[in-house]
């Protein structure tokens, strides 16, 4: 029977002694970093593709994954690794470290501090119909006044429009780096920011000056947070699973 060890490796961090990383999870370290790994049958990785994002094996592994990393997040700044890394080994793990140390380095270095927050800004269509009553209307006073309608809509859309570029430059000021994300129809703002502990005060206070301007002029605000960085730490670290 092969005794191979297979294991699921989450985030790298510092390699210090008493981190509380729960029951399964284990810090491989190699000089001053950390690997946080446990045990893993591969084969719950099998055909992640093709799983239901939302409910099943893959919201549960995903779940996991992010659980983990917020654990280690708690105590120490986190490099989350992507979901689904899956190595031979802690021989795998550490050479994972040695290979990208200066990179992780460099990169927990820039990040220890710092929370990432979300802000989305949706623009929010008008309930009325632009569509005028046309009771008493002629023809010509009813396409006057659909067209003063459709003006009118769009004047608010262009003020949201305006308004929010006005809040992403004043939220870029007090964060240290920002990442767009996709944006779906309507959506004029989707983006993540990296903020240092010290600055949130400041960020959440411009945040919401901007968005009770925004709301009053059509828009919907929404903040997610505070997440460890994972728009912030792409590090590709060329480890393969198989070593």
């Amino acid at each position: 029977m092969s005794t191979r060890t297979w294991l699921c490796a989450y985030a790298i961090t510092r390699n210090r002694d008493g981190l509380d990383l729960g029951e399964a999870p284990r810090l491989v370290g190699y000089r001053d970093l950390g690997v946080v790994v446990a045990d893993v049958a591969p084969a719950r990785f099998d055909r992640l593709d093709t799983l239901d994002p939302v409910d099943g094996a893959l919201a549960d592994l995903a779940r996991e994954h992010d659980a983990v990393v917020r654990a280690v997040f708690r105590h120490e700044p986190v490099l989350p690794l992507r979901f689904g890394t899956v190595l031979d080994g802690e021989a795998a793990a550490r050479r994972l470290l040695e290979i990208g140390y200066d990179q992780a380095r460099d990169c927990l270095d820039e990040v220890e501090g710092h929370r990432e927050w979300g802000v989305r800004v949706r623009h929010v269509e008008p309930a009325a119909s632009t569509r005028p009553d046309a009771a008493g209307l002629s023809g010509t006073q009813y396409l006057v006044r659909r067209r003063e309608r459709l003006k009118a809509i769009q004047r608010t859309r262009e003020d949201v429009v305006k308004v929010a570029a006005r809040l992403e430059d004043a939220l870029r000021r007090h964060a240290a780096d920002h990442l767009g994300r996709g944006r779906a129809h309507g959506v004029l703002v989707n983006t993540a920011y990296l903020v240092a502990k010290g600055r949130e005060a400041a960020f959440h206070a411009e945040l919401e000056w901007f968005a009770r301007e925004l709301r009053e002029a059509g828009a919907a605000v929404e903040t997610t947070g505070p997440w460890p960085p994972y728009s912030f730490t792409d590090v590709e670290l060329g480890v393969r699973a198989d070593g």
